[in-house]
């Protein structure tokens, strides 16, 4: 058992998750769930954490092996927390994918592949923790679901905005992102009478894995968001709207 609050973080083997995660291993106040497809890549994102900071409490730290589009994994992992912990205070959905493994795919397989990580993902894994959540008694419990500027429709269709569609189409990529996006819309209402409180974050263009390392920013700044929507400030007035990298509160939009 541990008695600072626990973290459970999608994907945090490398990109934004491990740099997520870095974050949150420096401030000392927390227990993390590092979680990753396998148990060897959590491991590892573990042993990288301790290298890079001798401050870094080893017992804080926990792998656990997800696979955000298997349900069989997910329902493993979560019967795992609940054997050695009981309950996760915080729950952030960062795994994610720009576009399928298979450049081979037909449209409708890479719609599918995309969404099953991005979107399914996110579904399922929120459903299956949220029992975990709502036993905890930690008083700032919240689900933060990484997602982008680029799922909103109205930056798609800005004349002006440097993501619009004509630099950025991406419409596997936008479409699952506005999909998470009401996800969260409708979490942050239906789950805020219990004191759980879903928050979406925009951590800007990173350079990461994820995009071919293209990104205008690196992630450890970038990350500075997620950790802002999961542990800092009033989640009640981020609800509604995005934690941006930018340190404000972007509204939704449509």
């Amino acid at each position: 058992m541990s008695t600072k609050p626990l973290i459970l973080i999608t994907g945090a083997n490398q990109g934004l998750g491990f740099a997520t995660a870095t974050h949150l291993a420096n401030t000392g106040r927390y227990h993390l769930l590092i979680a990753a497809r396998s148990l060897e890549k959590a491991e590892t994102a573990i042993q990288e954490l301790q290298t890079n900071s001798s401050t870094v409490d080893s017992t804080a730290l926990t792998p656990l092996v997800i696979d955000v589009t298997d349900d069989d994994s997910i329902r493993a992992a979560a019967q795992t927390v609940t054997d050695r912990f009981g309950s996760l205070d915080i729950l952030i959905n960062n795994a994610g994918i720009s576009r399928p493994a298979d450049p081979t795919l037909g449209l409708r397989d890479s719609f599918r592949a995309v969404f099953e990580l991005n979107v399914f993902g996110v579904a399922v894994m929120t459903a299956t923790f949220l029992p975990l959540l709502r036993a905890s008694t930690y008083p700032d419990r919240r689900i933060v679901n990484v997602s982008s500027g680029l799922g909103q429709i109205g930056i798609a269709l800005s004349p002006t905005s440097p993501y619009n569609v004509h630099a950025f189409a991406l419409p596997i990529y936008r479409s699952s992102k506005t999909a998470v996006n009401m996800l969260t819309a409708v979490d942050a209402v239906t789950l805020a009478e219990e004191g759980i409180l879903a928050v979406a974050v925009d951590p800007g263009y990173c350079r990461t894995n994820f995009n071919g390392n293209r990104g205008l920013k690196d992630p450890g700044v970038g990350s500075l968001a997620i950790v802002r929507a999961a542990t800092e400030g009033n989640a009640k007035e981020m609800v509604g709207g995005f934690v941006d990298d930018d340190n404000s509160l972007e509204e939704f939009g449509w």
